[in-house]
């Protein structure tokens, strides 16, 4: 079925958005999920883990299939292009865990504990930087 360009493009994000997060299932389902402060277990037993697996891929049978019904497209995105929107984000996000950016959940910072959280968001950002400026030589902006 033929779609307006707006209401694909917004389909394709959706069916994007899908895909991440039948990859993080299968992730957890394989056990290779967790990260630095999520760890996570798991209750089940093999057969159903592989139950669940099945009806993952099935999903995502089904999204193949919704796609080519309404015509979707697969659109090339360039990874510089995506590297630098991650870079973008881990920024906003490192600056969102300021303690002046939190003064809106009730609770004021010891004075000690917001130098030193200050200090770490400042460490992290020098890295993300550092990522930034590598994305950039490698794309051949710098």
């Amino acid at each position: 079925m033929k779609l307006d360009e707006l209401h694909r493009r917004r389909l394709e994000a959706t069916v994007q958005l899908l895909e991440e997060s039948v990859a993080r299932c299968r992730r957890w389902l394989a056990g290779t999920g967790g990260g630095i402060v999520r760890v996570v277990r798991s209750s089940l037993d093999e057969a159903e883990r592989e139950r669940l697996l099945r009806e993952i891929d099935l999903f995502h049978a089904e999204l193949h299939r919704f796609a080519a019904e309404f015509e979707l497209e697969a659109r090339p995105v360039d990874l510089m292009q995506l590297l630098n929107a991650e870079v973008s984000t881990a920024w906003v996000m490192l600056e969102n865990c300021r303690p002046k950016r939190m003064k809106g959940y009730g609770v004021a910072f010891d004075p000690g504990v917001a130098r030193a959280l200050n200090g770490e968001v400042d460490r992290l950002l020098e890295h993300v930087e550092v990522l930034r400026k590598r994305i950039a030589r490698s794309a051949g902006e710098a």
